[in-house]
Order: structure tokens, then sequence, then C-alpha cells
């Protein structure tokens, strides 16, 4: 899990809000410019470790409420 620190710090601190992905990779990003490929490799890659996380009951994943253009929302069980 590439980002399992980060994810755990970010949302740690504030336990009961929701987030989004966009938010999550943004502070991933720490300010950096990246390209769309960057982007989406760093995505990936947390939703890799928020999926993992899911898995032992960290962090509760609320899926989409529409069935397009919505996005689902990631909350830290603290």
């Amino acid at each position: 899990m590439l980002y399992a620190r980060e994810l755990i710090e970010f949302m740690g601190a504030f336990p009961g809000r929701d987030f989004k992905m966009v938010e999550l990779v943004g502070y991933i990003a720490n300010g950096r410019t990246m390209d769309i490929r960057e982007k989406r490799a760093v995505r990936k890659a947390a939703l890799r470790a928020v999926e993992a996380l899911s898995s032992t009951g960290c962090i509760l994943v609320r899926p989409p409420r529409a069935s397009r253009g919505g996005f689902a929302h990631y909350r830290w069980k603290g």
C-alpha cells in the first residue's frame, strides 16, 4: 500500500468527516503539479490503499448516489 501512511495521517486527523477522492489525491500530491498520467497513477494507488483499509474496518466507503457523475465518500472510523 503505497499511500496508506498519508491517508491514515490525513483522514485520521478528521475522524467522522467525509472525503472525496480528489481531496485525498490533492493531499498525497502535496502541492505538486502533476500531469494526467501521474494523477491517474496516484488515484489508482490511493484507491488500492483505501480498499485495503476498508477491508480492515478503518475506513467507511459510501458509494456514489447517482449512476453517472457521482462520487464516492470515504470516512475514517476513529
